[in-house]
Order: C-alpha cells, then structure tokens, then sequence
C-alpha cells in the first residue's frame, strides 16, 4: 500500500513536470540562463552575460514584445548583432518553436552562418543539443540549410537564390545585412518583400532586419530605421549626469598620443574617457516613440569590445588612405551611410596632373602590374606601377592594331607584355601580374593566350556587373576551364570601378593617390575615357540602388584601371617592403625572352 502509494505520488510529479509550461523568460533571460557561446566563434567562450553588453537587453526583450512586429537594427561591426539572431533563433528552438526563416545576402554565406556560426551554438548548448539533430545523421530533416526540430523548423536561404524563397509559412523572419541583398531575386522581385509575404498567415509573426548601413540615399537598413521609433543608447555624463549618445563629432584625441581618448559631454563640457562612460547605466531614447517599428542604432563607441584608442587608430589610418577606407570606416565603426558626392570627375583636371618622372619607372614604385582590352581590331594595355599603400603611377598606354585572327597580334602583345622598364637607377622591372579581358568575341583565343603562360601570372578574367544591386566584390571567385586549361578570375567591375573613382578624387601624394606621366599614351582621349562613367541612383520594385552609367561611348581606360586593381589584389604583394628583388629582371633573362619571342608566338 506504501509502495502505491510512493509509486502514484512520483507518476503525478513526473506528470506535472511534464505538462507544466515552461517559465515564463524573455529573449534575454532566456540566453543569461541557457545560451553558450563558442570557442571558435566567441572571444569569450562560456556562458552568456547581457551584461556585458547591457544595451543589447532592450533589444532582446523587443522580440517578446506582442505590440512589436519589426525590429530595425542598424550597427556597427562589433557591437553583437549577430549574437543577438542567434538568441532570438535558441529562444524560439527552446521556448517558443516556430517556422523561421534566416536570410544572408547570399547561399554561400547562409550555408557559412549554418555551419560557423548556427551549428556551434547548437552544439555547445545544452538546451538545445538534443533538439535538433546532429546534420552528419540520417534525419532527412536536418541539413546543412534547414534544421527541424518539435514545433518548427529553421531554414537558411541566401538573398540571391529565388528557389529559397518559395512558398512556405514563417513565422519569424531574421534578415542579415539587408544591404547587401540584390534588388530583385532573379525575376521574382524583391527578395526581402518576398520574405516578409511569408510571414502572411501568422498573427504574431516576427521580423527582425539587421545590417551595417552602406551609401546614403540606397541604404535598406537606414529607410527602415528612418521609419522606426530611430532609438539611440544614451549614458549619463559622469560629472552632470545628463543622458546623451556617444558621437563621433564629441570624441577628442592627440593624433601623437592616443593614450588618452576622451569624450566631451554636450552639456557641461567635461571630458571623460571610455571606462567612465561605459560604467553609467545607459537607456534606450526614441527620436519617434510613436512609430510601430522599433529601431536601435548602434556605434563602435558603445561596444565592450573595442577600445577607443582602436577606433581613433582605425580612424586616422583610414583618413591617410582616402575616400575608400573612410567610407568603410563611417559604415563599420560609426554604423552610419556614407554620402556618394556624384559629381563627374572632369578630364581636363586629371590630365593637370600629368608630371614628368625622371624614369620610366618612378623610384617609389615596387611593382608593376598590366591589363588588357580585347576589342575587335586592337588591344588596348595598360601599365600600372604600384607603391605603398596602393599609390600608382601610370607606367604606359599602348594600343597594338592587327586582324585578332592572326597570330602576328597574339605575337605583339606577348612582346609587349613580355618588355621591361627601368628606374633611374638602371634595375629592369617585368610586369608581374596581367589581366586579359576574355568576355568579347574572342573569349577562345584569349583561353589559348593564356592557357602556356599562366606561369606568367598572365590571367584571363570577365567582368561581372552588379545584379539588380547586390554588392559584388571585384574579386569575385576563380573558375577552373577544364577543357582550355585556364583559370578564369571573375571581377566585380562595379566594386572596381567604385574604387578607381574614390582613388582618382585624392588631391595629394600618398595612399591611392593616381599618377599619371606626360605622354607615353596619357593624352586628353585617354581622360576622357578615364572618367566616362558617373554613378546614378535608380529604382527597381520600388528599392533604390546605385548603378555606373557611361556618359561617353570610349570608356576603355577605365575598365583598364580596374582590371589592373584586380591585378594587384590577385599578386597581393607586399606593397610596404621591398618588392625590387623578386621582380628585377637580369639582362640576362630578356636577351633569352627576346631570342624566343623573334621566333614568333602562336596561338
């Protein structure tokens, strides 16, 4: 009887343990209670602490919110906005199971986030480690791209594959770095609208949209923030205790002594440093409380793990390097939109520039690289040398005429490619590395090139626009033509061309400043095709997006300067040490470059 008793007691305990519902937690209780970070993906492996990042708490707690549908988070790098999908994703795997559907800008980087970022937290958790299976299992429902679990499912898609976007519920969306999505997947318009049509069905649906902002005026993440409740994280001055946002605008440094970075406070004026700001507890202020959607901007200032002498570092190395870097510097570390000017440089300005150097190649240059044109009746080359700090100078512009179906123009160009020339000390500079422009109508002929003297670094490559507006980088992959032997360098001409133009705007000598030679090719045509582009703003399904428009019809030059930028970032040399050694050619070696070449080339 005391046995069944025993028995019956313990059969009702475990029944209500059972049947009882989980405790009611939010996002970040959720992750202080059960959340482990990784080791290979966490410099503080362990348990996680909202704490130490106390600005994150709001955030988190948004996603419990029933009255919040879109949260807009607009950051920049290192201030967790990756860990903060990830929370809300073992949140709703845990305590909440759910359709969700998690968006990266492409699949390559959906099946990276699955497998770097996604399967450690799942493996290191133990709340979770037994509720999705492992994917090297048989479970037909857990793969690299999807993982189910009771209640729900997780699927991973990249922005650009409109297979991935298909019909299917979802409740919670999470897209990361919306700025990075192309304007249109494939033909079915835009992939983000494509996704939040999904969410339809469910009337307590999530969408959560994070990024790092890019160009003002074409930026997802900041008209979505411009629609939101535009929150800023505010610390209490440690002298008058008033509530205000770290900016940039307040920060004070010595440039020669970065051992004191201080920030001013706008009301009383006292200058304090990182440690003192960061130790006051910090609120969440809206600009528009009213708004539906709720959005947070977020800074490296704010972040527990940058420091402040790091940003000011970043900061002043940017600014010595030019537009290019400052743009990645505004975007990455202030989490703001960087303002395109838009003006078309003028010729008659670049062609001022034109100096004499005393050298074929200047003293400060360490290599040089070429790029070629492939057109129908010429090639048209470009020689480049290369500084520190990417400073260039315009070695030669050369264009070979000849019938491209006979073998005496292949013969030219390998001449050509094959010269040297000289520094005012007598040294012999070969060019080290070549791109040849194979997307033309003689793409057959440019592989038989290329194919014998890839030992040469002399590659082919084809340019590749920007898809309805993704972001592409300029090197963009290498492809492998088995059947001509090649390797096959594919180029993100817009990023290229966005780079050329930031470098071309530099006013003075040093980092990415362009110099151009009197003569040797370098005339007012040259110029003209040199800044025969502008970038324009357009609109496709009703999102904004910057393109490269041709204002002149001859834009060679340009697409030269970028093929010889991809050129350098393919050699990747050491631009800050002496690259002479490697590329001196002894008059040796060209009188036996030369004694081949009489011998003719066939293709």
């Amino acid at each position: 009887m005391k046995n069944s008793k025993h028995t019956e007691k313990l059969f009702q305990s475990i029944i209500k343990e059972t049947l009882s519902p989980p405790p009611d937690l939010t996002v970040s209780e959720w992750a202080d209670a059960y959340r482990k970070l990784s080791s290979e993906s966490s410099a503080e492996p362990g348990q996680w602490r909202t704490d130490r990042a106390p600005y994150q708490r709001d955030i988190l707690d948004a996603v419990n919110d029933p009255e919040v549908e879109k949260l807009i988070i607009m950051a920049s790098a290192q201030v967790g906005k990756t860990e903060i999908i990830l929370n809300a994703v073992g949140y709703h795997i845990d305590f909440d199971p759910s359709p969700i559907l998690l968006m990266q800008p492409t699949e390559a980087l959906a099946k990276s986030f699955s497998k770097e970022r996604l399967a450690p937290m799942l493996r290191d958790s133990p709340a979770l480690k037994n509720k999705v299976a492992d994917v090297k299992t048989r479970d037909g429902g857990n793969t690299t791209l999807q993982k189910s679990f009771a209640g729900g499912y997780i699927a991973l898609v990249g922005a650009n594959a409109p297979s991935g976007l298909a019909s299917r519920p979802i409740r919670i969306l999470l897209a990361d770095e919306v700025d990075r999505f192309p304007v249109s997947a494939g033909t079915e318009g835009d992939p983000l609208s494509l996704a939040e049509k999904r969410t339809n069905n469910f009337y307590n649906r999530k969408k959560i949209f994070v990024s790092t902002p890019t160009i003002k005026g074409a930026s997802r993440i900041e008209a979505e923030f411009e629609n939101s409740t535009k929150e800023q994280w505010n610390l209490p001055c440690p002298s008058c205790g008033d509530l205000q946002r770290l900016q940039w605008s307040q920060v004070v440094f010595d440039p020669k002594d970065l051992t004191d970075v201080s920030h001013v406070c706008k009301f009383c004026g006292a200058m304090h440093n990182e440690f003192e700001w960061k130790k006051g507890k910090g609120k969440w202020i809206a600009e528009n409380p009213k708004a539906i959607s709720r959005g947070f901007h977020l800074n490296e200032l704010l972040s527990p793990w940058r420091k402040w002498r790091e940003i000011v570092t970043d900061f002043l190395d940017a600014k010595r390097k030019g537009p290019e870097a400052m743009k990645v510097w505004v975007n990455t570390s202030l989490g703001e939109t960087w303002e395109e000017e838009g003006e078309q440089l003028e010729e008659n300005e670049l062609m001022q520039r034109a100096e004499v150097y005393g050298a074929e190649v200047p003293e400060k240059v360490k290599v040089l690289t070429a790029a070629v044109d492939v057109q129908d009746n010429r090639f048209e080359i470009e020689v480049v040398g290369w500084g520190e700090e990417k400073e260039s100078w315009g070695i030669q512009y050369h264009t070979i005429f000849g019938d491209l179906n006979q073998d005496q123009i292949w013969s030219e160009l390998d001449q050509f490619l094959s010269r040297t020339w000289k520094d005012k000390e007598g040294r012999e500079f070969g060019i080290a590395c070549t791109c040849i422009d194979s997307g033309g109508h003689y793409t057959q002929e440019v592989y038989k090139f290329v194919s014998p003297r890839e030992s040469r670094r002399i590659f082919a490559i084809k340019g590749e626009g920007s898809s309805g507006g993704q972001y592409v980088p300029l090197i963009n992959g290498v492809s492998a033509r088995k059947r001509e032997k090649v390797n096959l360098f594919k180029l993100g001409v817009d990023e290229g061309k966005a780079k050329v133009m930031s470098r071309l705007k530099i006013e003075s000598d040093g980092p990415g400043y362009c110099h151009f030679p009197k003569e040797r090719g370098y005339n007012l045509d040259y110029f003209k095709g040199l800044t025969a582009e502008k970038m324009v703003k357009r609109f496709r399904n009703g999102v904004a997006y910057f393109a490269w428009k041709k204002t002149r019809e001859r834009n060679e030059p340009l697409d030269l300067r970028v093929y010889n930028t991809a050129a350098l970032e393919i050699l990747n040399p050491n631009l800050n040490e002496s690259y002479l050694a490697s590329q001196s050619v002894t008059k040796k070696k060209v009188k036996r470059k030369r004694k081949i070449l009489s011998k003719g080339v066939k293709v």
